[in-house]
C-alpha cells in the first residue's frame, strides 16, 4: 500500500507521523502487533548472550562469563530498541530489529574460534562492516539507482537466495542437536547419535522444549520459541540439569562489552583475514536486510520483490545499518531486520508504530538478566577424554528455528540442474563446514560455472559473475 498524500491537518500526531488510518490500521492494532512481534523474537534475549559467550577465551571464570552475558543482554536490548526507533521514524515500517541468527554464530564460531580473532577484534570488524553499510545506506538516499543492495537483490538468482536461508537453518539446527546431546563426537564419522552416551535428564530437557515448540507451531500460537525455552527450563530445573534463577530483576549493565571493540588489534592480524571478516559481515547484513524487508513489506503492500522500493525503504536500510553500528559499539553482533515481524503484520500492524512499541518492550526486558541462568549455564559431562558443554534449554529453539527456515526449499527449481546443484552445494556446505561464507561461495561459483559451461551464460548477471570470480580467487590464494 503506497502512501497517498499528506494526512489532513486536523489529524492527530500519531496519524500525521505514522499514517495509521491511511494504511487501514488503528493504534490498538499496532500495539497488539508490537506485542506479537516481541513475543515471537524474544528468544534472542536468551540465545544471543550464550552464542556471544562462545567467543570468550578459554580460562574465563564463571563470574566473568556471567557478567559478559548480562552485558550482552543489555546491549541486545539497547541496540534492538535503537534500531526499532529508527525504523519507526525513518521508514514507518512494522519491522523490528535484533541480533541476527546465523550472523551471531559466524561471529563466535567462525571469526573468533576458527579464524583466531579475539571477540574484541571481531566486534571491530563488525563495526567497520556496519559503518560501510551505513555509508551505502545514506548514499542510497540520494543515489538510489546506484544502491548496491538493489543491485544484489535484482542480480542474485532466486534459487540461491532461498538456498542460503536453508543452509543457515541447517547450520543452526546442527548446533542445536549438539547442544542437546542428540549428536556427539564419534570416531571415524566425526558425529554420531548421543543416545546411551548423553545423560537421559539432559535429553529429556531438550525434547520437552522441542515438543512444546512443535505443538505450538502446529497450532499457530505466537511465541513458540519463547515457550519452548520456558518448558525446557522448567523440566531441566525439576531434573536438576539447569539451575534456578537467583532472582528476577536486576539493574542492566554494559560494563563488560560497551566500547570494547579493538580496532588497533584488528589491523595487526593478517590483512586477508581482516578483509574476509569485514566483507562477510557486510555481505550477510546487506543480504539479510534485503530479504527480510522484501518479505515483510511485500506482505503488507509496501514493497515488491522485483526491485521497486517503497519510499520508506532507503530509511529502513539506514535504520538497519545504524542498529548494527550501535550494536557493535555496545557489544553484540550484527543487528538486522527480523522476519519474525510477520507475526505483527498477521495481527494487522501496518506502520512504524508497531516498531516503536517493540522498542519500548526491549527497554523493559533489559532489567530481567537473572532469568538467563537456566539457559546460559552449560551442563558439562565427559565423553571419553572430551568435555562436552551442553545447553539443553537453548537447543530446542535452535532446532525449531532451523526448521522454520527450511520452508523456502520449495522455492528452488529442482528440475533445472544449473539451479539445483548450486543450491544443493550451498545448503550442504554450510552445516558441514560450519561456515556461512563457504556455503555462499560454493553455491555462487557453481552457479556461474554451470551456466557458462552449458551455454546459458547470458542468464548470469555480471555483478554475480564478478562476485563468484572474487570468491574463487580467495580459494586459490
Amino acid at each position: 500500500m503506497k502512501e497517498s498524500g499528506a494526512p489532513s491537518p486536523d489529524a492527530g500526531w500519531l496519524e500525521r507521523r505514522f499514517r495509521v488510518r491511511e494504511r487501514g490500521s488503528t493504534p490498538a492494532r499496532e500495539f497488539l502487533g508490537a506485542g506479537a512481534i516481541f513475543l515471537t523474537l524474544s528468544y534472542i534475549l536468551f540465545v544471543q548472550p550464550v552464542v556471544m559467550g562462545m567467543a570468550l577465551p578459554e580460562g574465563t571464570s564463571p563470574a566473568q562469563a556471567a557478567a559478559f552475558r548480562a552485558s550482552v543482554l543489555t546491549a541486545v536490548c539497547l541496540a534492538g530498541a535503537a534500531g526499532c526507533l529508527l525504523m519507526a521514524l525513518l521508514a514507518n515500517f512494522p519491522v523490528a530489529l535484533a541480533p541476527a541468527m546465523g550472523h551471531n554464530f559466524f561471529f563466535s564460531l567462525i571469526v573468533v574460534k576458527a579464524m583466531g580473532f579475539t571477540w574484541q577484534q571481531a566486534l571491530a570488524a563488525n563495526l567497520l562492516a556496519g559503518g560501510l553499510f551505513l555509508i551505502l545506506s545514506v548514499g542510497g538516499l540520494w543515489l538510489p539507482k546506484l544502491d548496491p543492495r538493489r543491485m544484489l537483490f535484482q542480480a542474485l538468482p532466486r534459487g540461491l537466495t532461498h538456498a542460503i536461508a536453508v543452509g543457515i537453518g541447517l547450520l543452526i539446527a546442527l548446533v542445536g542437536f549438539e547442544y542437546a546431546g542428540i549428536v556427539v563426537p564419534a570416531p571415524g564419522t566425526h558425529i554420531g547419535l548421543g543416545f546411551g552416551k548423553t545423560p537421559l535428564p539432559v535429553l529429556a530437557t531438550a525434547f520437552a522444549g522441542l515438543l512444546v515448540f512443535g505443538i505450538l507451531w502446529a497450532r499457530g500460537i505466537v511465541g513458540a520459541p519463547l515457550w519452548a525455552i520456558v518448558a525446557s527450563a522448567a523440566v531441566g530445573a525439576l531434573l536438576r540439569v539447569v539451575p534456578l534463577p537467583a532472582g528476577v530483576v536486576s539493574p542492566p549493565t554494559l560494563s563488560a562489552t560497551a566500547m570494547q571493540f579493538d580496532l588497533a588489534g584488528l589491523f595487526q592480524l593478517p590483512l586477508k583475514a581482516v578483509l574476509i571478516a569485514i566483507a562477510t559481515f557486510l555481505f550477510l547484513d546487506i543480504f539479510d536486510t534485503v530479504g527480510t524487508l522484501a518479505a515483510v513489506c511485500t506482505r503488507v503492500g509496501l514493497a515488491s520483490r522485483d526491485g521497486r522500493f517503497d519510499a520508506g525503504m532507503p530509511g529502513a536500510f539506514v535504520a538497519d545499518a545504524g542498529a548494527t553500528v550501535a550494536g557493535a559499539m555496545l557489544g553484540t553482533s550484527s543487528v538486522t531486520s527480523y522476519v519474525e515481524s510477520l507475526a505483527g503484520t498477521q495481527t494487522g500492524a501496518r506502520t512504524g508504530l508497531a516498531a516503536l512499541g517493540v522498542a519500548v518492550l526491549f527497554l523493559g526486558a533489559m532489567f530481567f538478566t537473572p532469568l538467563l541462568a537456566p539457559v546460559a549455564d552449560a551442563y558439562v559431562f565427559k565423553l571419553g577424554d572430551t568435555a562436552l558443554f551442553l545447553y539443553p534449554c537453548l537447543a530446542p529453539v535452535l532446532i525449531g528455528i532451523g526448521a522454520l527456515m527450511l520452508w523456502c526449499v520449495k522455492e528452488i527449481n529442482w528440475d533445472d540442474a544449473t539451479e539445483a546443484l548450486p543450491a544443493f552445494l550451498c545448503i550442504l556446505a554450510m552445516p558441514l563446514t560450519m561456515s556461512i561464507t563457504d556455503g555462499i561461495a560454493f553455491g555462487m561459483i557453481a552457479y556461474v560455472v554451470l551456466k557458462t559451461c552449458t551455454g546459458r551464460w547470458r542468464e548470469v548477471n555480471a555483478f554475480i559473475a564478478l562476485c563468484a570470480a572474487l570468491l574463487a580467487v580467495r580459494y586459490l590464494m
